[in-house]
């Protein structure tokens, strides 16, 4: 499967997610690589670290020839985006199956988030129904009107469907590069709670792409 994560506001946790991910499917027995066209390559560090396989790629044009040719390598191809929506991310969504989308809820990225739904549509449009497309909540406090707000107009996205599983904040998370770990390998309750929110994100998300 050929995942793309994207978004256009820095900090909504694209790489955080795309780490996981592929550390998670790789628990699962899959062959994953992680390719890298964020400029700050903070993704490809931090797998390099859990001796992962990863690959930077900046030009648009390599990177859509690269991920056609790594998808015939390995299961799974997931894209870790730029947080800006140009001729990169206009590739990641002209070649993957599915796009994942992290949301901060916050009253800026929800205003952002249109853009990237925007993109979404055109890809859509040209590909006739491709990319599917989700959203999920990242970051996000528990119990907040801003949680409940972006929920509600997250649900209302034409072409992108908004996950249940929220992602919550957790310094876990956060100490997970520095440790050179995932939630899923470190040890105490607030780990376990990550590690269970980002399981049931991925199934769920994985789910709906492959439907």
């Amino acid at each position: 499967m050929l995942i793309g994560i994207l978004n256009r506001k820095g900090g909504c946790g694209k790489s955080t997610t795309a780490v996981h991910l592929a550390y998670w499917l790789v628990q699962r027995k899959q062959s994953v690589i992680v390719i890298d066209s964020d400029g700050q390559t903070s993704s490809s560090q931090w797998l390099a670290k859990l001796n992962l396989p990863s690959l930077v790629v900046n030009d648009p044009d390599d990177l859509f020839d690269q991920i056609a040719l790594y998808s015939g390598q390995y299961e799974s191809v997931i894209v870790d985006s730029p947080a800006v929506l140009g001729e990169t991310a206009k590739a990641v969504l002209l070649s993957v199956d599915f796009a994942l989308v992290p949301v901060q809820p916050s009253n800026l990225d929800l205003l952002a988030t249109k853009d990237i739904v925007r993109l979404v549509n055109q890809a859509q449009k040209i590909r006739k129904g491709t990319p599917k497309a989700a959203m999920f909540l990242s970051r996000a406090a528990k119990g907040t009107v801003l949680l409940r707000e972006a929920q509600e107009v997250l649900s209302q996205t034409q072409g992108l469907t908004l996950l249940k599983q929220v992602i919550y904040q957790r310094q876990v998370i956060a100490d997970a590069p520095g440790q050179s770990a995932t939630v899923f390998n470190m040890s105490g309750d607030a780990a376990f709670q990550a590690a269970r929110e980002y399981e049931q994100l991925f199934e769920e998300a994985l789910n709906y792409g492959k439907a």
